[in-house]
């Protein structure tokens, strides 16, 4: 009985990334507004009914594609590996912050991330419902769990300054953003243009500086 389960755990698993996938190449090729079910089963290679038994909605789907290009790309792993961070010093901190922020970028920066962010921004006007629902799910997802990282590092000890994580997570989150939108969707005709690795250690070095309480000596200098 037990294997039957996992077999039928493991096709419904296999049918979920074939419906992703198929739905993924309409919704780039077409934007959400001219993107039917009928070409969405027709590109799954699946009937309506069984598209219906997986994703009850366009929207739903969707928003699964999304968080499929983003916060849940396998290739970084932004949630998982942000739910892992438990820094101890400073140097821990670091090191996680430099990682994450180049998780971040690689994700952001990926042309078809990009390409659906411009579907996004094209319909939203016309389902405000919808960008709603994905800001909810992914970028303040993720924040969030930037945010319950920099506390567990304050509470594991690392001098973080009094204050709102949230806050610090923007100061944190918006040099990267700042790159995806000007070398990456404002330049739809060519290929994105991501930070040197040297720009991205410069962001996490002046956050670094914001956000870690300052030394007696630092604060005043002989």
């Amino acid at each position: 009985m037990e294997i039957i389960l996992e077999d039928d755990g493991a096709r419904a698993q296999a049918k979920r990334e074939q419906i992703l996938e198929g739905a993924k190449r309409v919704f780039l090729r077409e934007g959400f507004a001219a993107t039917s079910t009928d070409a969405l089963a027709r590109e799954a290679g699946i009937s309506k009914r069984t598209l219906y038994s997986y994703y009850p909605s366009k929207e739903e789907l969707f928003i699964h594609v999304v968080r499929r290009l983003t916060v849940e790309n396998p290739q970084t792993q932004v949630i998982n590996f942000v739910r892992g961070l438990k820094p101890h010093n400073q140097e821990e901190l670091h090191a996680a912050l430099l990682t994450l922020a180049q998780k971040i970028i690689t994700t952001m920066m990926q042309p078809e991330d990009l390409a659906l962010m411009r579907a996004i921004i094209a319909d939203s006007h016309r389902f405000p419902q919808l960008t709603e629902t994905l800001r909810s799910t992914i970028p303040e997802r993720a924040a969030t769990e930037v945010s319950f990282m920099l506390e567990r590092a304050r509470t594991n000890g690392v001098a973080i300054q009094p204050g709102n994580t949230e806050i610090m997570t923007r100061l944190f989150i918006g040099p990267l953003l700042s790159y995806a939108l000007l070398d990456g969707l404002l330049r739809p005709q060519s290929q994105p243009q991501p930070p040197a690795i040297e720009k991205i250690e410069e962001i996490i070095h002046l956050f670094m500086k914001a956000i870690l309480v300052k030394h007696q000596s630092e604060r005043n200098p002989a």
